[in-house]
């Protein structure tokens, strides 16, 4: 099935075909999670702050499904 992804910060540069505003498709398998869409990127887990799936943000553990939409951002800091 695919979806959708959108990387923030420098998540993306690893991606040739990844757009800053839209975006990138990926197949993933019916019934993947947040974490095996992680894996499957092979973005490392402590580079991700928090993940959203149709603009809520969701745990790890979240079933995906065609067509969903998906933001990962990296960690946020600050002082």
């Amino acid at each position: 099935m695919k979806v959708k992804v959108r990387l923030f910060g420098t998540l993306g540069k690893k991606f040739p075909d990844h757009d800053p505003l839209n975006g990138f498709e990926v197949e993933i398998p019916k019934d993947a999670g947040v974490n095996d869409l992680i894996d499957q990127l092979d973005i490392p887990k402590s580079k991700i702050g928090l993940v959203s799936v149709q603009g809520c943000m969701v745990k790890a553990d979240k079933t995906l499904k065609q067509g969903d939409y998906i933001r990962i951002y990296r960690p946020i800091f600050g002082g």
